[in-house]
This record gives C-alpha cells, structure tokens and sequence, in this order.
C-alpha cells in the first residue's frame, strides 16, 4: 500500500501584512475579545466593529440578519481589508459588508450556522 502526502499551504497573517489583534485589549470583554481576534486582524490601531456584536450575526440565518451584519461592516475601518483577507482564506458568512460562500459573493444564506469543520481561531 502506498502512502500519498499533501502538504497544505496556509498564509500567515504576517504574509498577508496583517498582525493579530492584542490579547486583553482593554475595555473588551472576553468573549467580544475572542469574536474580534477570530475576525482575525487590527490595521494602524483600528479594531474591527464587529468586535462589539454577536459572532453570530454574521453568519445571518434571515435577510434582516444579512442587512443587519452589513451595517455594521459598512462604517467600519477595516471592511476593504476584512474582504480581502476573507475572499483569500475562501470564509464563510458576511465579511467587509458582503455575504460570502466559499470567499465568492452570493445571496445564500448560511442559515446562522457556520459551516462544519469551520474554526476561525485555527484559520487566523
């Protein structure tokens, strides 16, 4: 029996020209905390405004939700780079104030459940 490798390539943040948002940032509850740093960056100082709504949000299981999450991606700093970077890592749900399946645009809704096998933690 033959054995077969695939090595899987992955972009670190740093390659990406990113870097991870400050563990314990203050003024942040911990769990805000844990949703910003699974959005997965900070660009000069900014902090992405999803940082202070439900993770789940953006994962909308209705058209509303869907609207709602791309108001908040609408005002906020980081929505150019936040697609970027999601369209890159080929994610799921509404980033940068579009919603995405697989890093393409679409009008399917995730049905606010991410997607299995899914760790947002992992891919950042």
């Amino acid at each position: 029996m033959t054995r077969n490798r695939t090595t899987l390539r992955t972009q670190s943040l740093g390659q990406l020209g990113l870097r991870p948002a400050p563990r314990g940032a203050p003024g942040l509850d911990a769990w805000i905390f844990r949703a910003a740093s699974e959005h997965p960056f900070e660009l000069d100082g900014a902090v992405p405004l999803c940082a202070a709504e439900d993770p789940d949000l953006f994962w909308p299981a209705t058209e509303a939700e869907a609207e709602r999450a791309r108001s908040v991606c609408r005002t906020c700093p980081l929505a150019a780079a936040c697609l970027a970077v999601a369209q890159r890592r080929l994610e799921w749900g509404v980033w940068g104030g579009e919603l995405l399946a697989k890093g393409r645009p679409t009008t399917e809704l995730p049905g606010n459940v991410r997607p299995t096998g899914h760790d947002a933690a992992r891919s950042a």
